[in-house]
């Protein structure tokens, strides 16, 4: 008899999990998954919190129109070990030869424990754990180890600001997170993942052991300058960036080779993504040219190529070229709104002149969003955001104060690199749009004109920095080579276009 409300109460449980679902899905299948989990659960139990998560996950998939994205489940799956393995050797080369206080010059805060220079071995630590478990623990107790490394990495900006010590470069916090993310999704159930056989679970823990010595072996054979102060990660750290990168090479070669090239070429970009926020390979020299393609804006550029190439593969109807059009004049909006209340003295900025090059390139924004046709009430939302998020680029770049900030020239150079996702959303739209199968010679036309000014702005922008890429051109290459070989192969393609 104590059974039956313990049945009860998981069962309640089980159905409360089910809201993760959509309505009409829940309606369908929702007793089935109720009953397959009932069974599951040992007489007087609850479901474990792996199982809540996994089916919450399954649920949001089927939210997202995600589980219905061909290819992308297996990518995960692929991409899962590499990038445990990218994390793991990122941290196990950063904590030891990067972190480290006896390794040049240091000018941070006080060192951890005497001897590193941030609280970065901390979360680096957690990610050598992840890998070790990965290779010795069930799939349940690895991806527990994985998700608490991606909890101690993004909580170590947190902590620091209540410690004398400093944290690791926000870039890198971003990367280890985003491969975590990766492994953590591609060995859920809700994708098809299962136990890896023994040569994969020790592939993760040698191949970590490889980035890491790879990372020392480039930064022997192309030393960083004597001369170079070497404050914060760099310029020691980029130098591992080369294994990232010929790691995302490589799977974008296998996949080449692949029969079944879809899920390979989703591997290729999902860990594009990560991997293209880790270099680039001499920060110092990027430091000493014009701040027109500083650090933010090769993080913003290697992102928006690996989105364009997530989007091709994702895509399932034409892009729209009037919607990239809105999002570039209301970004246009709201970067000269912010331009000019800055000039003015307001928003903790100094009275002070906006650079010619800041016009221009809100200029560009608002010819390209007129071409597109992007004088849309959306705009103002698009404005908003823009107008947000150079606040918030300005307060990076004044050490996250909020007042008494410098002129407004410099923060405002950096704020342009905002400019670079509109653009290359136009610029992808139109690729699009030109297409072979489009027929109205308006929108041909229309397509031509936005792809030369976007493709011209970011362009102008960033090729005449290209030596200050580093090995994140080898990504971006890797991503376009994955957009190139879908188009090919027709895995881009609806299955109207493919028809």
């Amino acid at each position: 008899m104590p059974e039956a409300p313990a049945r009860s109460s998981a069962e309640r449980r089980c159905r409360l999990l089910l809201f993760a679902y959509p309505a009409q899905y829940r309606a369908v299948r929702g007793d089935e998954i109720v009953a397959t989990m009932l069974d599951a659960i040992p007489a007087g139990g609850r479901p474990t919190l792996a199982d809540e998560l996994d089916v919450v996950a399954a649920g949001l998939r089927r939210r997202l129109g995600t589980a219905r994205i061909d290819g992308l489940d297996g990518g995960l799956r692929q991409a899962a070990p590499v990038a445990l393995t990218l994390a793991a050797g990122i941290s196990a080369f950063a904590w030891w030869r990067v972190e480290p206080v006896s390794f040049g010059s240091y000018m941070g805060g006080a060192a951890l424990f005497g001897v590193f220079r941030t609280l970065g071995p901390i979360a680096y630590a957690c990610w050598l754990m992840a890998a070790l478990g990965w290779a010795v623990l069930r799939p349940a107790a690895a991806r527990a180890l994985i998700g608490f490394a991606i909890a101690a990495t993004l909580a170590l900006p947190v902590v620091a600001q209540l410690t004398t010590v400093d944290r690791p470069p926000l870039w890198v916090v971003m990367a280890l997170s985003a491969f975590g993310a990766l492994a953590l999704l591609g060995t859920a159930p809700a994708v098809g993942a299962t136990r890896p056989g023994l040569d994969e679970r020790l592939a993760v823990v040698t191949g970590a052991v490889a980035v890491a010595v790879g990372g020392w072996a480039v930064t022997v054979a192309w030393p960083p300058d004597p001369g170079t102060v070497r404050y914060y990660y760099q310029p020691t750290l980029a130098r591992v960036s080369v294994v990232v990168t010929a790691t995302v090479a490589a799977v974008a070669i296998v996949g080449i080779r692949e029969r079944d090239r879809r899920q390979w070429l989703w591997a290729t970009a999902l860990l594009g993504l990560p991997a293209g926020w880790i270099g680039p390979f001499d920060t110092t020299a990027l430091l000493q040219t014009a701040p027109r393609f500083g650090r933010l804006a090769q993080v913003v550029l290697a992102t928006c190529v690996a989105v364009v190439a997530l989007a091709w593969l994702s895509r399932r109807t034409a892009a729209r070229l009037r919607a990239a059009g809105t999002f570039a004049l209301g970004t246009a909006v709201g970067l000269a709104s912010f331009a000019l209340l800055a000039r003015a003295g307001h928003l903790g900025f100094a009275p002070g002149a906006v650079p010619t090059y800041v016009w221009c390139g809100i200029a560009a924004l608002a010819l390209t969003g007129v071409l597109a046709e992007g004088v849309h009430s959306g705009l103002f939302g698009w404005a908003a955001g823009a107008f947000a998020a150079s606040f918030v680029v300005s307060m990076y770049d004044m050490n996250w104060s909020l007042a008494g900030w410098s002129v407004p020239g410099p923060s405002l150079n950096l704020v342009m690199a905002l400019a670079l996702p509109p653009l290359s959303a136009c610029a992808a739209a139109a690729a699009v749009a030109l297409r072979p199968g489009t027929r109205r010679a308006a929108v041909s036309r229309r397509a031509v004109a936005v792809l030369a000014v976007s493709l011209g702005w970011i362009g102008y922008v960033a090729v005449p920095y290209v030596r200050s890429w580093g090995p994140v051109i080898l990504v971006l290459a890797a991503c376009g080579l994955a957009l190139h070989q879908s188009s090919r192969s027709g895995l881009g393609r609806t299955g109207h276009e493919r028809g």
